[in-house]
């Protein structure tokens, strides 16, 4: 089944915020939430804990998967707010989150949802900061959070070099931000190696040996039962033509990327209109994905 990021995933899971946005609370002794959004979901995100939690201040926990604006962007205010929330995070996010570029990226990204957003932000501050890491997250290690719940670590580079997924082994859920792509408008999986295809191939490969009943997608959907299971070869598949796709391209503009990165973007985003996402974004990832293609022939 596929459904909405949208209130209870399961028993153990649940899903706060939009489904564009969303953001996953594991509830227990040691309540865990995954991801973090954009900056100006926090309140958004801060109420609906305080709703699940009886108080967001039982949240020990915000485990991120990448350092990319719309996957942490509210994890300086859940921070401000939420007093000993342990930030968890691999090594390269850590540093990354600390660079002075890379926050002014962060906050230039978010500057238009923002501006979108003022009803809902109110008077909070929501700014995006150097954002410290306290628990540096290595693959191959656990998090235990009591009640039986433990949390597998697993390095999954290649969306972006920085990149993790966490797997859920008592409850075979597995929440994979965009190391397993993401859904365009029409369920086409769309692949997303940013930094690297073959580190991006190698990854979906190591998740595709895992018992996967439950799959969250890093926007809008959870995959279930037959289609969590055979998501990820599908997405293997998927990422195999689009990297056809863009040496086809490559070949018929003479290696020229921008004319590449044109062709794709007039007929995915202008003419089929099928991406879930704003504009410049798009850009950009598709640029990152073209460069990495062209780079490899």
């Amino acid at each position: 089944m596929i459904k909405e990021s949208n209130g209870k995933i399961s028993d153990r899971l649940y899903a706060v915020g939009n489904p564009d946005l969303p953001a996953f609370l594991l509830p227990g002794k040691k309540p865990a939430l995954f991801e973090a959004g954009m900056t100006y979901m926090g309140p958004t995100y801060l109420k609906e804990l305080n709703a699940l939690l009886g108080d967001a201040g039982h949240l020990r926990y915000l485990l991120l998967t990448h350092s990319h604006y719309d996957h942490c962007g509210a994890a300086p205010f859940l921070k401000r707010k939420i007093p000993g929330l342990q930030i968890g995070a691999s090594r390269p996010a850590a540093e990354i989150l600390q660079r002075p570029n890379a926050v002014s990226l962060i906050r230039s990204l978010s500057q238009d949802p923002e501006e979108r957003s003022k009803l809902m932000i109110g008077d909070e501050d929501i700014s995006f900061h150097c954002l410290e890491v306290d628990l540096l997250l290595a693959d191959g290690a656990e998090l235990v959070l009591g009640d039986g719940d433990r949390v597998r670590i697993i390095a999954t580079p290649g969306h972006t070099r920085d990149a993790l997924s966490f797997y859920l082994p008592e409850w075979k859920t597995l929440i994979a931000g965009e190391a397993v792509g993401a859904f365009d408008r029409y369920f086409n999986i769309r692949p997303e190696f940013l930094s690297s295809y073959d580190d991006y191939l190698a990854s979906l490969e190591r998740l595709a040996g895992l018992d996967i009943q439950i799959l969250v997608m890093a926007h809008s959907y959870v995959l279930t039962g037959e289609e969590a299971r055979g998501y990820t070869a599908r997405s293997i598949e998927a990422t195999g033509r689009f990297k056809k796709r863009i040496e086809t391209l490559l070949d018929r503009w003479g290696g020229d990327q921008e004319a590449v990165v044109k062709s794709i973007f007039k007929e995915d985003y202008e003419d089929a209109q099928a991406i879930l996402q704003d504009e410049e974004p798009f850009r950009i990832n598709l640029k990152a994905k073209v460069k990495v293609i062209a780079e490899k022939k």
